[in-house]
């Protein structure tokens, strides 16, 4: 049993002794180079933040206005007609840098609970962007032109431009607040130009 064993070994040895091997070759994985686009980033940052926004010309202006309109675009999180007012909090400094402590002044006439904010029933409309120019003004802000589709809740819908202020905000996970944002018509728009 012995014998057979050495010579099975004797065996194996010769014939892999006349095998040839390739040699081994690393593999090596080519990591391709990314490049980003500064500008495109920017582009969909304010783009998202655009499309998040109810805020438009005189209700920057009205506290009760802006409120009610930031609102808005935390319906998702509207539990028997009350948001929880932490929500809207943080929904405001960041989009738009502004710190509300109390929002008990604002619609007196409407249900009150503490902790929560109620959202007044009533129609709203829908705005979709399309970023057509983006002005670096050199001081850590710009100004973003934007095509804007106007779904107005009561069904028809309209071709209009924007017009938004950016400024840099470190503390806002955007990175930047809507200082100002105002809507025009085609006819009001080339006006203005």
């Amino acid at each position: 049993m012995k014998k057979i064993i050495t010579a099975v070994l004797v065996c194996s040895i010769i014939l892999l002794s006349l095998c040839s091997f390739a040699p081994v070759k690393s593999v090596e994985t080519e990591n391709p180079i990314v490049t980003v686009d500064e500008a495109k980033v920017l582009e969909a940052r304010f783009l998202n933040m655009l499309n998040h926004n109810f805020v438009y010309g005189e209700a920057f202006h009205n506290d009760e206005a802006f409120v009610n309109d930031s609102a808005l675009a935390l319906l998702s999180l509207v539990n028997d007609g009350f948001i929880d007012e932490v929500y809207l909090k943080d929904y405001i400094f960041n989009m738009y840098g502004k710190i509300y402590d109390d929002f008990s002044e604002y619609n007196p006439d409407a249900p009150k609970q503490e902790g929560l904010f109620y959202i007044i029933p009533r129609g709203y409309d829908l705005y979709e962007h399309k970023i057509a120019s983006v002005i670096d003004n050199e001081d850590g802000s710009y100004t973003v032109v934007s095509e804007v589709v106007i779904d107005y809740h009561f069904g028809e819908k309209v071709n209009a431009f924007s017009t938004t202020f950016f400024i840099e905000n470190e503390e806002s996970p955007f990175g930047f607040n809507i200082l100002y944002s105002d809507l025009a018509y085609p006819l009001e728009f080339a006006m203005a130009l």
